[in-house]
């Protein structure tokens, strides 16, 4: 592996990290555990206002051999609904040298305080979040900290109408947000940022059933490039003779989330969700209207717990020369059993379907006109939690089967070994990744086999507030997956490895 320099950052982001970390497990260690988060629940009274202050250190280093999503192909966007030019994948700007090696060390700090005021509730939380050290084929300047951010990760105002028993809840700003199994809305906790919504948010709770509204700015207004604005736009003055700018409406997610609780082991939840997306957008969308309708089935009963959803996904999407009219479906569904055994043993089995592309390209590489797009966007999902630790796959053209066991020995370690299989709805169509990265397409693959994944974990927890964590994968890959990362030019290989350690400090 190619070796360079330090990122100079590490020097400088790193060691404050560091220092808050000790100076909050000192404070941790001169007070006694129990005492210290019982102060930090109960929050500190000022007046008529309490004051409730978190802290979150996040140190994780990781080490892939042969990573899937780097080096080869570098495409234009990485949008799971992007209409590549030739194949499902989407338009390739360039191609890299294949990376066979690759590591990071990522480093996340969240400083916040929560303060409530008789039914008003104010929040805000703090990040500085960083990828640092080498990483060979990632994005130009990652290693001078261009993958590195530094602002709210929360900041919002949350009113009720009771603060015990609110009917009625509104929440307006920069917030997490979970739905169900998070599969297609979730905070993505395990990423170096972590995600939130700039949202408001409203419940209604009328018993056992509940209601939720969302609307979310996904991408704001803004000015558009000249490559997305017609003549007449271009050239558009007002009445003084002076050019008009082109402004476009961005991206935003609508969302409707019913809920009905009706015994403990059986609860239904409905939600329907609407994304508009316009110029200008990052490289995480494309042009398009997508609705989802999902359906989830859930409870829990004497340690035993399940979920079964399936969605349906209609609209259109922008592709060449014509948008392309969206007809795609998933389901999915897990369960766990909790025993009473010696060591709290775990028992837990997965397993999903996502629909993929088909659409045949005529001669000159594009879409038959008329052509239905059939690949499932999972929109904002949990982006670690369901396809195993190695984050090979997302809810988008795909088949997953697994199942984990745990064990904790003691309250202090938990370990975990699990499996899972992995494989391409539709061959041809495009490879996505849990973090929704594009892998490639092989046109010519007839084999729907990624490949078979078996992880083993382990979490050393010595106090509530501080937990190491280590864990290690290794990924058997089946035709189909060699298929698609020879198309990529990601190279050769058989085995993918990954392996991570992480010290987590969190107060209270």
């Amino acid at each position: 592996m190619d070796q360079t320099a330090p990122s100079p950052l590490l020097s400088r982001i790193l060691p404050v990290a560091l220092a808050t970390g000790m100076a909050t497990a000192a404070l941790l260690a001169t007070t006694p555990a129990g005492a210290q988060m019982v102060a930090l629940d109960e929050g500190v009274a000022i007046g008529d206002f309490t004051f409730f202050p978190s802290l979150q250190v996040r140190i994780r280093g990781e080490y892939r051999r042969h990573p899937v999503d780097v080096g080869g192909a570098v495409y234009e966007r990485s949008a799971v609904q992007a209409v590549g030019f030739e194949s499902a994948a989407p338009t390739v700007m360039r191609t890299d040298e294949p990376v066979y090696d690759q590591w990071q060390l990522s480093e996340r700090t969240r400083l916040g305080i929560r303060v409530e005021h008789d039914v008003v509730v104010g929040v805000f939380s703090l990040q500085d979040a960083r990828v640092l050290g080498v990483l060979p084929g990632a994005p130009d300047a990652i290693d001078a900290g261009g993958f590195g951010s530094f602002g709210p990760h929360e900041a919002y105002v949350d009113v009720r109408t009771d603060v015990d028993d609110p009917a009625l809840r509104v929440r307006v700003g920069r917030q997490e947000l979970l739905w169900g199994d998070g599969r297609l809305v979730g905070w993505s906790d395990w990423s170096p940022r972590g995600a939130s919504l700039d949202a408001a948010w409203l419940k209604l709770d009328f018993g056992d059933v509940t209601f939720e509204l969302l609307g979310s700015m996904l991408a704001p207004p803004s000015p558009i490039a000249p490559d997305y604005v017609s003549h007449e736009r271009q050239t558009a003055t007002d009445a003084a003779g002076q050019p008009l700018d082109a402004e476009g409406t961005g991206a935003q997610l609508y969302g409707l989330n019913a809920g009905w609780r009706i015994i403990p082991l059986f609860n239904v939840e409905l939600v329907g969700l609407a994304r508009v997306a316009r110029e200008p957008l990052p490289m995480e969308l494309t042009r398009g209207d997508t609705y989802t309708l999902d359906g989830r089935f859930h409870g829990q009963e004497r340690g035993v717990s399940y979920a079964v959803e399936g969605a349906y996904q209609l609209g259109r999407v922008a592709s060449y020369g014509e948008n392309l009219d969206v007809s795609a479906f998933a389901f999915a569904g897990r369960v766990a059993w909790q025993t009473a055994l010696p060591w709290d043993f775990r028992f837990a089995a997965e397993g999903g379907y996502a629909s993929g592309d088909d659409a045949e390209r005529g001669a000159d590489g594009t879409v038959a006109s008329g052509t239905t797009f059939e690949r499932f966007d999972p929109i904002v999902p949990e982006t670690h939690e369901h396809f195993g630790q190695m984050d090979l796959l997302a809810w988008s053209n795909a088949i997953e089967a697994g199942g984990e066991v745990s064990a904790k020995p003691d309250e202090e370690l938990l370990m975990a070994l699990g499996y899972s299989f992995l494989g391409l709805a539709d061959p041809a169509d495009r490879w996505t990744t849990g973090t929704l990265a594009a892998v490639g397409a092989a046109p010519d693959n007839a084999s729907s086999i990624i490949g078979h994944e078996v992880d083993a974990r382990l979490e050393y927890r010595p106090l509530d507030a501080v937990a190491f964590t280590g864990g290690y994968g290794l990924c058997v890959l089946g035709d189909g997956g060699k298929a698609v990362l020879n198309a990529a030019g990601r190279g050769d290989r058989d085995m993918l490895h990954y392996g991570y350690l992480q010290a987590e400090l969190k107060a209270p």
